[in-house]
């Protein structure tokens, strides 16, 4: 899969006062843990806003923060919804050959039969959890709707998966399904009573 590449410069300063200033100079306050100690560094806002139009655990991204570079995951960001910013972020550095553990999106793809009957496509997934070796990681899982008839449902046995990744999420649960609309059950039972009658 592609990588992506962002570049960072070490922090020097820690508590809640120095990280408001940085944010103010355009930085954003970040922290890289894994295998070794955690390492507190600084993102540039405008590079990481251009790159990153949507934040992913499913991206690998190549961190360089001085003569050291690092393969990471975001693992998890805070973000001011008023100021639509990203106020801090959480890497997760992984290493080659060693198995990891991460989320991604599932995407739907083609149109369900169901829903041009009256039907209503419902998602009840909208990630799957999954674990692989860092060079067999997909950043979305496709999932075909276009065989869902009214009332059938796609669960995570039935979903194809790329080969070297494995979901951790149960095998029973339902990723998307076409439900019936309201009362029409009954009037199909009224429907065969009334055409036994006759």
């Amino acid at each position: 899969m592609e990588h992506k590449t962002l570049s960072c410069e070490a922090r020097t300063e820690l508590g809640k006062g120095a990280s408001r200033r940085y944010r103010m100079a355009g930085k954003i306050p970040a922290v890289v843990y894994g295998h070794q100690d955690p390492i507190s560094i600084l993102v540039d806002a405008r590079e990481f806003g251009k790159k990153f139009k949507t934040i992913s655990e499913s991206t690998i991204i190549d961190l360089s923060v001085g003569k050291d570079t690092f393969q990471v995951l975001v693992k998890d960001f805070q973000q001011n919804l008023i100021k639509e910013s990203i106020e801090h972020i959480d890497f997760y550095e992984i290493e080659k050959g060693k198995t990891l553990r991460t989320h991604v999106p599932i995407v739907l793809e083609g149109n369900a039969p169901g829903t041009k009957v009256g039907g209503t496509l419902e998602q009840k997934m909208e990630m799957f959890e999954i674990e692989c070796l860092p060079k067999d990681l997909v950043e979305k899982v496709t999932v075909d709707i276009s065989a869902l008839d009214l009332g059938e449902s796609i669960h995570v046995k039935d979903v194809v998966i790329a080969e070297g990744v494995t979901v951790l999420d149960a095998e029973e649960r339902t990723v998307v399904t076409v439900t019936r609309p309201k009362g029409e059950s009954d009037d199909s039972e009224e429907e065969e009573g009334e055409e036994a009658a006759e």
